[in-house]
């Protein structure tokens, strides 16, 4: 069993380095979801079809699920930092 496990790590740590971290996208009427207008805020230029891309339980809010699996799919990308410099 420990060398089942043992071969498991790597592929793990694997899978964990290409998850990205989403930003802090206010959740602004507290849904747990984000409707179109709340990733607006983040990505100004999504437009409602790509939501609805996003948005693949078709229930109108993309949660956090779906929103990490279209960062990780390229569906959208992570807004750049801003340099303070």
């Amino acid at each position: 069993m420990k060398r089942f496990a043992l071969a498991l790590a790597p592929l793990a740590l694997a899978s964990a380095a290409f998850a990205q971290t989403l930003p802090d996208v206010p959740d602004t009427d507290e849904s747990g979801s984000w409707s179109l207008v709340e990733l607006q805020a983040v990505w100004t230029d999504l437009t409602e079809e790509t939501f609805k891309s996003i948005d693949t339980s078709a229930d109108g809010a993309v949660d956090a699920t779906e929103l990490q699996a279209a960062v990780d799919g390229g569906v959208i990308a992570l807004p750049e930092a801003s340099s303070g410099g």
